[in-house]
């Protein structure tokens, strides 16, 4: 395997534990517009950014309001309840190691610029990577590869360097997330929550506790 010269994080429940928070948001806002947001619809919830939520939901539970108030009301509830996120555990100290070994580190995140950059000032995070790549900044989204290559060419150009995607580590807590990477050429470990099953076909390592996730990055750089 080559060396690892990059290391690429998805943002939500990989580094941020945030799905409460994602989830309180819609039913919060949904719910002062008279609909109650199921628990069947949590996984739906979890793959998606605002605006894809919007879409379904405006849909399918008859929302009456625009996409633009839609994120601009979930987006006001998230900022100001944002104090209560927490990272990951394991995360504080493998963002260190990586630090300490010289690699950059990138975010590839399917979620918007607004959501994520409030979960990274609130966990005091986001000077720790070159920088976060959201849904605004590429085409399509995960499972396709074009979010990690665009984020791989992006750090090229900044550093002026020549990392290939077989020397990047690529962390993601949702198979689609894994694949994704995995379809882009990186090596991956998956990190799965409650909320996916903890099996990825995708994944070169998986990892299901903190001490195997720490241990596993450290044996990899």
């Amino acid at each position: 395997m080559p060396a690892i010269k990059a290391v690429f994080w998805d943002s939500d429940n990989t580094l941020i534990d945030t799905f409460s928070l994602h989830w309180a948001k819609h039913k919060y806002v949904l719910n002062q517009h008279g609909i109650d947001l199921n628990d069947r619809y949590q996984l739906r919830i979890h793959h998606n950014n605002g605006a894809q939520n919007y879409e379904w939901i405006a849909r399918e539970l008859g929302l009456n309001i625009s996409e633009s108030e839609y994120l601009t009301q979930i987006d006001s509830y998230y900022r100001d309840h944002s104090s209560q996120l927490k990272l990951r555990d394991g995360v504080a100290e493998i963002l260190d190691l990586f630090k300490q070994k010289n690699l950059p580190q990138v975010v590839v995140s399917n979620g918007r610029r607004n959501s994520v950059e409030s979960s990274h000032h609130a966990t005091n995070i986001i000077d720790r990577f070159e920088f976060l790549m959201c849904k605004e900044d590429y085409e399509g989204r995960k499972p396709e590869p074009t979010p990690f290559l665009t984020a791989l060419d992006r750090l090229n150009k900044t550093r002026g360097t020549s990392i290939n995607a077989n020397e990047c580590l690529a962390i993601d807590d949702d198979p689609l997330g894994v694949e994704s990477a995995k379809c882009a050429g990186m090596i991956t470990i998956f990190r799965p929550t409650h909320l996916v099953n903890d099996t990825c076909a995708f994944a070169d390592y998986t990892a299901h506790d903190r001490d195997e996730f720490m241990a596993l990055c450290r044996k990899l750089v």
